[in-house]
């Protein structure tokens, strides 16, 4: 029989007590009073990050509430497994995965004058050809998937559609751009102090589209009707589609070969599953999407733009665009626009202090550098309630990085500095990411600091500018201690003897500088402190 992605069991999850079960979509709130079900539980973080968001497409497709209140009465009692699993069934036509009439997230075509391709091609972290010649895969892995079962073959093709990066000449991003990063709201239950997987799922579903209906599904699954390509630059537009389309794009053409006896690579179970695939170039190239859970910022060309994660280690230095406060056309995901009104409904069942998740790929070109997986606190600066909370979050993650780079030019002028008029300068040789390790100490040994602050701020805002101006100078003198700390730790001053101390003495007076009073000391005016007064100046003898 042919998997269904909605009538058949096939997702792989965790419950509270740490048991693992296979259920079906509409069973993600079985036993929810009792031993409910935390999270998906497959092989990979980007699969279970990627059929989170499938999950919410399909309940927000199914489901999406009007308003608050009626989001809350789904929130108070959950739908049972057969009343969901109801809700999705006029959709279970279009998700036979490995029948014969259409497939679900595969091409419409059989693409069978293709080449067949090794399953590791779907993997987004796995080497491409030219890496496996040129011995450079260095943080993807080799092997890869040989044979997977039904449920992580689609698994795997669901992530690719979902996070596509650029694949070479026409082979198309996903929706969002290749490496979209993704911020879910993660409430946690007093009852249980954790989020389970029904309420992260509909914490993010959007409120409902009067505009969209519901008549043609084939303006909602792209693989229902022929497939629309670009060789010639054609696009999908919003306006073409229905918003849900978001959640079940396919940007690559690729239909799976299936076999009878498979011996999945992740496992090794053996059964009916994928054992390669074939794809051609030049599938939907979908423009001017807007994801409902992504944070989008305007270019001035380029129109509105998705979010992607950076290369290295994250922290509270991001939350600051994660919130939707980078600057002013930094516009957060949809259901963090929700949440202060949506919490407000619900406040009594949740635990204080609700927490945030991020996750995408750092990708460059075709290439995985890293999987991005973070959890941030959820702050209610999109109230108009909090309007004057979001310029003090914004001012105290600026003075961090402000700190962080004066800590670390500081550092490079200690080690490299040449002089010049009676100062140092940087050799225009040195590359421009030398020595990042002290920047990246200070972010992440002041995080529990800046939570603190955090704390403080929300409880002491509404008393207006004066109130927080104490805990601003606080705020300075902690970014102070720990950035001298971590330059004499780094340079060691008293150990160099062999360099010249004058040099070291500058640059620590130069950190020191930009924590000061004076005018132009960077952190003292990432928090908008006036600056010191200046001294008046000797009158001239008479």
């Amino acid at each position: 029989m042919p998997l269904n992605l909605i009538s058949d069991a096939w997702l792989e999850v965790r419950r509270a007590s740490g048991r693992r079960s296979v259920v079906a979509p509409g069973a993600v709130t079985d036993r929810f009073d009792n031993d409910p079900i935390v999270a998906l539980d497959f092989p990979r973080a980007d699969w279970n990050a990627a059929l989170t968001e499938f999950l919410i497409g399909l309940t927000w497709l199914a489901m999406a509430p009007r308003d608050e209140v009626e989001w809350a009465d789904h929130f108070r009692t959950p739908p049972s497994p057969d009343r969901l699993q109801a809700a999705f069934a006029p959709f279970a036509s279009a998700f036979d995965f490995d029948g014969e009439g259409p497939r679900a997230f595969q091409d419409f075509d059989r693409l069978e004058a293709a080449e067949m391709k090794p399953l590791s091609g779907l993997l987004i972290d796995a080497p491409g050809e030219n890496t496996l010649k040129n011995n450079a895969d260095l943080f993807v892995k080799r092997g890869g998937a040989g044979g997977l079962s039904l449920p992580y073959a689609a698994a795997a093709l669901i992530t690719l559609q979902t996070y596509a990066p650029s694949g070479g000449a026409g082979h198309r991003t996903s929706l969002r751009g290749g490496g979209p990063l993704t911020t879910l709201l993660a409430p946690a239950r007093k009852s249980l102090a954790v989020a389970t997987l029904w309420d992260r799922i509909w914490a993010n579903v959007p409120n409902a589209d009067p505009e969209a209906g519901l008549t043609d599904l084939a303006r909602i699954f792209p693989w229902l009707s022929p497939t629309a390509t670009s060789t010639k630059g054609e696009i999908v537009a919003p306006e073409d589609r229905h918003p849900a389309l978001a959640f079940f794009a396919c940007p690559r053409r690729i239909r799976l070969d299936f076999a009878g006896e498979v011996v999945c690579a992740f496992g090794g179970r053996t059964g009916r599953g994928a054992v390669g695939y074939r794809t051609l170039n030049y599938g939907a190239n979908y423009v001017s999407w807007e994801h409902p859970l992504s944070r989008y910022r305007n270019d001035k060309k380029a129109g509105k733009l998705p979010l992607h994660p950076h290369v290295g280690p994250s922290g509270y230095g991001d939350w600051i665009a994660w919130w939707g406060l980078k600057d002013e056309s930094n516009q957060p995901a949809k259901p963090f626009r929700l949440w202060s009104f949506r919490r407000n409904e619900v406040a009594d069942l949740l635990t204080p202090g609700d927490s945030a998740e991020a996750f995408g790929f750092v990708t460059d070109n075709a290439k995985a550098i890293q999987w991005l997986e973070a959890r941030f606190p959820w702050v209610a600066i999109h109230a108009d309630a909090y309007r004057e909370l979001r310029p003090l979050l914004g001012d105290a993650i600026r003075a961090a990085d402000a700190a962080a780079r004066a800590l670390r030019y500081t550092v490079k002028i200690a080690f490299f500095g040449q002089p010049r008029e009676g100062s140092y300068r940087l050799p225009k040789t040195l590359p421009l990411d030398a020595l990042p390790e002290p920047a990246e100490r200070l972010w992440r040994e002041t995080q529990s600091d800046f939570e603190t602050l955090l704390g403080k701020l929300i409880q002491r805002f509404r008393d207006g500018p004066e109130a927080t101006i104490d805990l601003k100078q606080d705020w300075r003198r902690t970014l102070r201690r720990h950035a001298l700390f971590l330059f004499d730790d780094t340079v060691d001053i008293e150990g160099m003897t062999d360099a010249n101390p004058r040099r070291l003495l500058s640059a620590r007076r130069q950190l020191d500088f930009a924590f000061s009073d004076h005018a132009k000391a960077e952190v003292r005016r990432a928090l908008n402190l006036s600056p010191a007064p200046k001294a008046p100046k000797d009158k001239e003898a008479a």
